[in-house]
This record gives C-alpha cells, structure tokens and sequence, in this order.
C-alpha cells in the first residue's frame, strides 16, 4: 500500500519559494526607493523660466587678452580681469556666461576641492546635500522677473555647471547664496573687513571725500590664489554700477554705482533660523540698480526680505556719508550705526544691543580673527586721517594689536596674506583703486569710475596707482612662500606614509616661517605619529593659537590634545 508524504512541499521548494520572496521584495523596495528618491529630486529642484537670446558673434582680439560678445566683453589687463555687461537681464547672464565660464570653471574646481579634503564624501555629505535641496526648494522664486531671467540664460550659457544631482540653474542660483551655504558649515571660510571716513580737514568746514576701504577673504586653501574680477554693468533702465567679485556671481560683496552709491558686504553668523528670502549680495545689487542716496539705499535694506545675516557697509560719496546696517531676519531694528560719525568700521560679529546675548556672534567676535581685527582697524583709524594711501597701507596691515608682530600668514591679521580681494573707493572722486594682488601686496590699479559708468567715449582721466608693497619682492615673502611649499610636500609624504621624510620637510617649512598654523597641526601630526608626543601637544596648542575660526579642525586637534593628555 502506498503512502503519501504529509506535511506540505519539500524543504528545497520552501527555501526556494522564500528566496523568491526576498528577491521580489529587495526589487519592490529598490524601485520604490528610486521613485521616492527621483521624486525627491524632481520635487526640490529648481527649474528656469525659459528665456530667448539672440546669438551674437563672439571675437577675440590679436594679442588673446580681449574677448568680444554682443555689446559685452572680457579683458584681462596685467592680473585683472574686467567684465563689461550692457543690455536687458537675459543679454547680461548670456554675455556673463559665455565670457567668463573658464574663469567660473577654475574656481568651481578649487572649491570643490576644499570641500572634498574638508567634507569628505560619504553619508554625512549625502545627508547635508539632501537637507540643502530641501530648503532651498523654490528659493528661486523669492526673486525679482529681471534676476530671474538673468540668472536663466546664464545657466543656459553655462550647460557645464550641471552635475552631481543638480541642473546649471540651480547650481548657479546656490552660488548666489553662498554666504547662507558657507554658514550651515562648521568652519568660517568668508571673513570681511569694512571701512569708511570721511574726516573734516583740520582748519574746520565740510567733510572731506568719503574713503572707503574693504577687503574680502574666502578660504580656499593656502596655494588658491583666485582670478579677480571686476563686473562694469550697464543695465537697461537702471544705474550702472562696478562690482569687484569672481564669475559667475550675479550679486555684488564690493560695489558703487554711478550715483557714488557704495555697498560692501561682510559675512556674519548668529541664531536666528534660516527663512525664506533674497541671497544678500542680491539684495545689494539691487542697492547699485536702484538707490540714488544713502537714504534710498537704506531704505531697500530695511525692507529687504534677506535670508540671512550680514554687516552691510553703505556710503553715499555725495552726501560723504556712511553706516553699517546689521541684518537678521528676526530682528526688527535696524537701525543704521555710524551714518552720523566720520568714521565707521565693521567686520563680521555685529555690535548692536538686540546681539549682546546672540550665542553664535558671541562665538564669530571671541574665537575667529573678527574681534581682534575690529579692535586693530579702531587703532589704525585713530592714527591719522583716511585718504587713500592711507586707506590702501591699512589694508596691507599685518601687525597685532599695539603695533605687535604676528608673523606673516596670521589670520588676525587685517591682511593675512591671502585676501580674495581688496579695494580702496574715493566715491566722492569718484575712482576706485583694486589690488591685483596677491592678497593686499600687489598694485592697486586705479579706475575713473565717471569714465567707466558713464557713457561718455573719450579716454578716461589718467590716475595715479598705488605701488606694490616692499614685501611683496622681499627675500621674507620668498621665504614664506617656499615654507607653503614645503609644507605641501611634508604633507603629501605623510599621507603616503613617510613621516620621517615629512618631519625632515616640515622642519625647513618652520625655519623659513615659523607662525603659519596649518604647518604645526601638521608637525603635531608628524610628531604623534613619530612617538614624540610632547612635541606633538606643543604643535597642536600653537595651531589652535594661529588658526581661529576653524572650529571643526579645532575640536578635532582638541580631541587629539585630550588623547595625548591620558
């Protein structure tokens, strides 16, 4: 008699079955995951209205220095490059990104680079980018039709800005906002410093012109030097104006219009949330475009909708007068300070009474370079009148409070050697002076801004420069810069794990200078790899002397300060 087999399939079909069960369920949550995610992407990216530009011949001149456009051009004159812009808002982003994308290129690379070596790519990068395209989903649309329109036929002439999950025009809309992106991380990479006078001369009267005086850092590494550029625009309908910046920035952080109207921005950072508004170095072109006095201009900051925090110099070279506007979205004052004064200065902690109890200014004032250089600029510019010279010699500044010596590379100092730019403005003259650097050390060249903003065709008055510092040439420079390149060597062998050949590099380095800070996290480095951990904690503790405002670098040599201690 046969029997039949009891208890359901056999144990192979069970396994296989639940095999394909898994199989069928890792693909359904896999597809599903990738809508949700494409979904994601779709939903939070930023899309261009669609503009139409005619095409224009594009023409190079014989020497390759002067590059033609339309009505547009870009030239490079010894280490400056001029951006002249004219038309409406679409001919103005297609002229800006057909001539200026190499230069665009070139820093997008370099600051790709330090985000890399600074954020290294992994979970923590892919959460932070996430959390970014969130929100800024339709940022865009806080935007003025004009800016709009600009800023999409830009992106359509820069296709190459595309990439890692964004399109061109919403990566060219982040760069606008870079102060509000720089500020979500841990380490302060921008760093201003602002001032303007416009002191009686002695025998009484008026005030003499307004002199202004601004330099702008952004930390890109020690061996980034990048290209400086300044923008000469003609908008149809609005004010000329000059802006000193890089490409692809619609926005101006340094500018005045042909009304003598000047604006400068300096990054700050406290506690009030992130909303909703313009990028504010938007918000200052708007300043160039539209304001004909100080009062005008001040009224457009007060009304601002600014997404974020910043110190904002304004002068007015006419009226030769100038304040600084404090700006955070949750403060109703802002009230202007020093509009009343000779003298008024800023960089970037904010000194109004509704910030005395602001944690994050409290921290930007106490432990980055800003206190310490707004305490350097109060004695300089007690010292002697502000004319230009005077105002050029303040920017090179590279002492310490009291006239004591930093050594060269200190960031608290006014010029710590690499500055992205610096500019001295007489904007009652009306003739602005940009170093060509590097950092405050090379010629400032002069413009005559009545000649550049106006339409007049004749030659422009002829100016005087500034001359390079004495140091730039000087056998110390020389030294400093071979220690920058030894250190750059000592750290390539120790990644490749030589410390020994690194310590014998790093060595000559500090010889050649001794108070550049990177070169003595890396020598503590060095030594803690070496065994030498004595040596190792001084390095360390004289690193978190020289290097203010990296607070995650900070904590990290903090860290490793604690493990040595145990």
């Amino acid at each position: 008699m046969v029997r039949l087999a009891s208890g359901g399939p056999p144990e192979g079909r069970s396994v296989l079955a639940l095999l394909r069960a898994v199989v069928a369920l890792v693909v359904t949550l896999t597809i599903l995951t990738f809508v949700l995610y494409s979904g994601y992407l779709s939903y939070t990216d930023l899309s261009p209205e669609e503009v139409r530009v005619l095409a224009a011949e594009l023409t190079v001149d014989r020497a390759g220095r002067r590059v033609a456009y339309g009505r547009s051009s870009l030239t490079r004159e010894s280490r400056l490059w001029f951006l002249h812009l004219e038309g409406p808002p679409e001919e103005i982003g297609d002229a800006h990104g057909r001539l200026a994308a190499r230069l665009w290129g070139e820093l997008d690379r370099d600051v790709a680079r330090l985000l890399r070596n600074r954020y290294p790519e992994g979970l923590e990068r892919w959460t932070a980018d996430m959390v970014m395209r969130w929100d800024f989903r339709e940022s865009d649309h806080s935007l003025a039709p004009g800016v709009r329109r600009e800023l999409a036929a830009l992106a359509a002439a820069m296709p190459e800005a595309g990439g890692e999950r964004l399109s061109s025009y919403h990566r060219l809309f982040l760069d606008q906002s870079f102060v509000e992106l720089t500020r979500r991380l841990d380490d302060v990479l921008l760093e201003g410093t602002m001032f303007a006078a416009a002191a009686r001369p002695k025998g009484g009267g008026e005030r003499g012109n307004l002199v202004i005086g601004r330099s702008f850092f952004a930390d890109l590494g020690l061996a980034v030097e990048p290209d400086r550029l300044v923008a000469i625009v003609h908008p149809d309908g609005k004010y000329p104006f000059a802006s000193v910046g890089w490409a692809g920035l619609m926005g101006v952080v340094t500018g005045i219009n042909a009304r003598g109207i000047f604006v400068a921005l300096d990054p700050t950072r406290t506690d009030d949330a992130l909303e909703e508004g313009v990028p504010l170095p938007l918000i200052l072109r708007q300043i160039l475009e539209d304001a004909d006095t100080l009062e005008q201009a001040l009224e457009i900051l007060q009304a601002a909708p600014a997404r974020t925090s910043g110190a904002v110099l304004v002068g007015d070279g006419r009226q030769r007068r100038a304040a600084v506007v404090e700006l955070a979205r949750d403060r109703d004052d802002r009230k202007p300070r020093g509009d009343d004064q000779p003298l008024v200065w800023a960089t970037n902690h904010m000194l109004r009474e509704s910030f005395e109890r602001d944690a994050q200014n409290d921290r930007i004032r106490r432990f980055t370079s800003s206190g310490y250089r707004y305490d350097r600029l109060g004695e300089l510019l007690a010292e002697a009148p502000v004319d230009p010279a005077r105002a050029v010699a303040i920017l090179r500044d590279r002492k310490g409070l009291g006239g004591g010596e930093l050594g060269l590379g200190n960031r608290n100092a006014i010029d710590n050697l690499h500055l992205t730019h610096a500019v001295v403005v007489d904007a009652t003259a009306m003739v602005m002076w940009v170093g060509e650097g590097p950092s405050a050390l090379g010629r400032f060249r002069a413009i005559d801004l009545r000649h550049a903003l106006g339409r007049r065709q004749d030659r422009p008055a002829p100016l005087d420069d500034f001359p390079a510092d004495r140091l730039l040439h000087s056998e110390e420079y020389s030294d400093y810069k071979e220690a920058l390149e030894a250190l750059e060597h000592a750290r390539g062998l120790l990644a490749r794990g030589l410390p020994e050949q690194a310590l014998a590099s790093a060595s000559v380095a500090l010889a050649l200078a001794p108070d550049v800070g990177e070169l003595h996290r890396l020598l503590g480095d060095i030594e803690r790899e070496l065994g030498d951990l004595a040596a190792a904690r001084r390095h360390y503790e004289r690193y978190l002397e020289l290097v203010p405002g990296r607070l995650r670098d900070q904590e990290r040599v903090r860290g490793l300060l604690e493990e040595l201690r145990e």
